[in-house]
């Protein structure tokens, strides 16, 4: 009997403890509670709380706001406006909400909601928060260079042997032309401005000087005083450079319910002057003469992207014409932001470029985020076929006849004042670079070699808003 007493005791005391835990909380308690949480700056207390609170119907101003501002503090901005945006239901003229709200759009740059944050505030105050979103105005210069290193030499040895690869080609190389890439160097000048509440433009020109090399190896044939043919190897170089010229305008422009359409375009003119070999068929002889080609090119991009919570997904279409070959290309990625802001994002995407012969694929994968208050960082991988490849809403072209079969590098940005920011960036790139040679054999034969090499890139660049 006494043991039975004691299960239903037990049974009932369990009973009661369970639905004590889970009883609904009182405002006064949310109140009190939420206060001490956020004044001791326990964020995941507060957060736990807020949730529970809101589940169970307990909402008012002061519990907004303390969550608003934690998120704030913890450079969580969207979800700081989210909870902001409530507070200012309950309290429509609280300056305090509206500041700490202002600073959270203004971060995450979304300037049409920060300017109508700003229209509520009282004229007194409006100059001083317009001031903050024209610091939105930037001026930006770039300049890089690049080297590269090759595996094989470029002797003659090398370009006229026998084919090892192919041993239906049974005669020496008579033939043989490369041109390769030593070294460029790259500078920019841009302008960043607003045109209007829901569009900023970015125009820039650009110069991108392609140091190159040409070889040109052949043997012509004398004829000796007993009519016999004596071979003599002619080694023909050209240092050359390939000067691009090119000019970028884009616009970003914000639509309604967290859509952003981007539209940019570059037009890209350049020159060179090189070796072009013409052979003579009764001497057995070639001759070389200085070729200057000048063409100009320009490409597309409009994407549209959308902000889903923590998720930013985008497509794009580019229609480009490089060295009149007409390329259309096809590119989506999916941006996350773990946080609800830039401390950490991760993004990966794929693109597809098609021309009248070719179709390519390239990949990529990039990761950035806070590494200090001052110190940001990107990194990213890109592999598949990046010839031709565009990014960027078109600022970027891999238009060099080089084609990339890797890119990866990374990116650190430096904020010196809220005025003024460095950077630097590091890119290894991996390309290939053709040649050909024509044999003399059976039957003449023309053939074409691949080239690979390593490409180091460094670019620094400065922004100053203003």
């Amino acid at each position: 009997m006494r043991k039975l007493s004691l299960i239903i005791f037990l049974s009932v005391f369990s009973t009661f403890s369970w639905a004590q835990k889970y009883v609904n909380i009182k405002e006064s308690y949310v109140d009190s509670a939420s206060y001490v949480c956020f004044s001791k700056g326990k964020h995941k207390e507060l957060v736990s709380l807020t949730k529970r609170a809101l589940s169970e119907g307990i909402d008012s101003y002061y519990l907004r706001v303390r969550i608003g501002v934690s998120y704030f503090n913890k450079n969580e901005f969207y979800l700081a406006a989210i909870h902001l945006r409530k507070a200012l239901e309950f309290y429509p003229s609280d300056m305090y909400t509206k500041e700490f709200l202002f600073y959270a759009y203004l971060y995450m740059e979304n300037m049409e909601e920060a300017k109508l944050i700003i229209a509520k505030m009282p004229i007194s105050y409006q100059d001083f928060y317009t001031k903050q979103i024209k610091l939105q105005k930037s001026f930006v210069f770039e300049s890089g260079y690049q080297f590269t290193n090759y595996s094989n030499k470029q002797d003659s040895s090398i370009f006229l042997a026998k084919d090892t690869k192919d041993t239906s080609l049974h005669g020496n190389g008579i033939y043989a032309e490369s041109d390769r890439m030593k070294s460029i160097l790259y500078y920019q000048f841009g302008i960043s401005y607003p045109i209007s509440k829901r569009i900023k433009a970015y125009t820039g020109v650009s110069l991108v000087q392609n140091n190159r090399e040409q070889h040109i190896y052949s043997k012509s044939y004398l004829t000796a005083a007993n009519f016999t043919l004596i071979p003599s190897i002619k080694d023909t170089a050209k240092s050359y450079t390939l000067s691009q010229y090119q000019a970028y305008t884009g616009l970003s422009i914000t639509l309604p319910k967290n859509f952003n359409l981007q539209v940019g375009g570059q037009y890209m003119y350049y020159t060179q002057t090189k070796i072009k070999a013409n052979y003579d068929s009764t001497s057995f002889k070639y001759s070389y003469i200085d070729n200057k080609i000048s063409k100009g090119n320009f490409v597309t991009n409009v994407s549209l992207s959308k902000s889903i919570g923590k998720i930013i997904p985008s497509i794009s279409l580019g229609y480009n014409y490089i060295d009149a070959i007409s390329i259309t290309q096809y590119s989506s990625q999916i941006n996350y932001l773990p946080f609800g802001n830039f401390n950490l994002n991760l993004s990966t995407g794929i693109s597809l470029s098609k021309d009248q012969s070719n179709n390519r694929t390239v990949y990529f994968v990039k990761i950035g985020g806070e590494v200090t208050k001052k110190l940001w960082y990107v990194a990213y991988f890109y592999g598949g076929n990046l010839k031709y490849f565009t990014e960027g809403n078109g600022y970027v072209v891999y238009n060099i006849s080089d084609k990339i079969t890797m890119k990866s590098g990374l990116n650190l940005t430096y904020y010196l004042s809220q005025k003024l920011n460095f950077g630097i960036r590091y890119d290894l790139l991996k390309r290939e670079s053709s040649y050909d040679r024509y044999y003399s054999a059976k039957k003449s034969t023309f053939m074409s070699y691949t080239d690979n090499y390593l490409n180091h890139s460094l670019i620094l660049n400065l922004i100053w808003k203003f």
